[in-house]
C-alpha cells in the first residue's frame, strides 16, 4: 500500500465502517468504483488495497 498514506486508509476504513450495511454486498472492484465517483477513494486506489482496508474495517 505504498500510494496510501495511513491518513486515507483510516479515512477509508472508516467510511466503510460506517456505511458497512450499504457496502457490505459489494465485491472489492466495484467498492472501489462506487468510493471513486463518490470522490471518497482516489482512482489510484487498486482494489486488492481496498479488499486489505475492507479486512482491516471487518477486524477493527
Amino acid at each position: 500500500m505504498s500510494c496510501l498514506t495511513r491518513n486515507l486508509q483510516r479515512q477509508l476504513m472508516r467510511y466503510i465502517q460506517k456505511h458497512n450495511a450499504e457496502l457490505a454486498t459489494l465485491q472489492p472492484d466495484h467498492l472501489r468504483e462506487l468510493l471513486v465517483l463518490k470522490g471518497v477513494c482516489p482512482s489510484d486506489v487498486t482494489a486488492d488495497q481496498l479488499s486489505v482496508i475492507i479486512q482491516q474495517a471487518e477486524h477493527a
